[in-house]
């Protein structure tokens, strides 16, 4: 288990946290904070006034004397960084069933030379919180949500590209022919572009296929007359291929997400808000995000998460498009806002009030379905 892991654990589990720091913690601080002597691992507001902020230098085994002497040099130059006007402690936090106890003792020594805290935590302890955390992602949401579905979709209004012939049409239902006709003329030159747009409409109760064969026909439902009742005018389109959602049809949507129904491009936008509330928005790769191929890459951990939460193992390129899609998607709604940092290879993403709220709403639904079914076994 690296570093970046054991942080991520210990942040989330306070009461040991508290238990090995022995301080009566306030809050978080900072956590991977940069500054002129280095980056902190994290930093954290206590009880005590003679010691308000907590520098934490987090070590994983020190087991050579390299990685003793890495640490030594860490926590003087951290010594240097003040944070005025609070009064400032400095602790070692190292794994004690993974450093030798001949290190030990010189680290013991070392510290109270330089006039450090040291505190220590068992990794296996670590370990089984970890995979508590792993399963309480799913189980404490209430029921599954389902499966997602993984798409080349990068957008929710390419579903305007599928739904504006039956508006320019004034009809309800089409042959499939009009939409995709191999060796013909159709909206769709290609059957895949055709098919994830229609599971996309399909998924958000727009639209259904009906009859068989080559009487086979889309119509709209109650939902889908209303979202193509809000089509964007084309004379307010201008120039742009696909028509943008107007405000209407985002509304409708939101509807479709919320009526309880949860189907996979549905999950695909409740799994991601999930994944944003618990890693608080700090990573969605980019498109030229490489995959993280180390476990010291702090991509590897959010790669874990995901991958948990789905209960799915993607490929890195599937995985990196998912998220990416997923968040174009969420943006159009308003569920999410995008923080224009400099990171190279990732951007943080932010869930707005609308975002929080329907997150918030999801996660009560699941919990009372969850009730509706475990409640009559509870009889005797």
């Amino acid at each position: 288990m690296n570093e970046r892991i054991v942080q991520w654990v210990l942040l989330r589990d306070w009461d040991y946290l508290q238990q090995r720091l022995d301080f009566t913690l306030v809050r978080r601080f900072a956590e991977n904070h940069p500054t002129e002597q280095g980056r902190l691992d994290f930093v954290l507001e206590t009880s005590d006034p003679m010691a308000k902020l907590a520098v934490v230098e987090l070590e994983t085994g020190i087991n050579s004397r390299a990685k003793l002497e890495q640490c030594i040099e860490q926590v003087e130059r951290y010594k240097r960084v003040t944070f005025p006007p609070y009064t400032v402690s400095h602790v070692v936090l190292y794994a004690s069933d993974l450093t030798p106890n001949r290190f030990a003792q010189e680290l013991r020594h070392e510290n109270k030379r330089l006039g450090a805290t040291l505190r220590t935590y068992q990794i296996e302890k670590v370990e089984h919180i970890y995979q508590r955390l792993m399963r309480e992602l799913t189980r404490n949401a209430g029921i599954p949500l389902g499966p997602t579905a993984a798409m080349d979709v990068c957008y929710l209004r390419w579903i305007n590209t599928l739904i504006k012939p039956f508006v320019d049409r004034g009809a309800t239902e089409l042959p499939v022919t009009v939409f995709f006709r191999p060796g013909g003329s159709s909206v769709f030159r290609s059957r895949t572009t055709y098919g994830v747009r229609k599971r996309l409409a399909e998924d958000f109760e727009l639209i259904v296929e009906k009859g068989v064969n080559r009487r086979k026909v889309l119509a709209l439902t109650e939902l889908g007359e209303r979202f193509a009742g809000g089509l964007v005018p084309d004379v307010l389109v201008g120039h742009a291929q696909v028509p943008p959602l107007s405000a209407e049809q985002r509304r409708i949507l939101l509807e479709s997400l919320t009526n309880g129904r949860i189907l996979p491009c549905k999950s695909n936008i409740y799994y991601f808000l999930r994944f944003l509330h618990i890693t608080e928005g700090l990573w969605v790769p980019k498109a030229s995000a490489p995959e993280p191929s180390s476990s010291n890459d702090p991509a590897y951990l959010y790669r874990q998460l995901v991958t948990a939460l789905l209960g799915k193992q993607y490929a890195w390129g599937t995985l990196r498009e998912f998220l990416a899609f997923t968040c174009n998607q969420c943006e159009e709604l308003g569920l999410v806002e995008r923080l224009r940092g400099q990171h190279r290879y990732h951007e943080q993403v932010v869930l707005t009030s609308l975002g929080s709220r329907l997150l918030g709403f999801l996660e009560l639904d699941l919990h009372l379905k969850r009730e509706h079914l475990q409640i009559p076994l509870q009889a005797e």
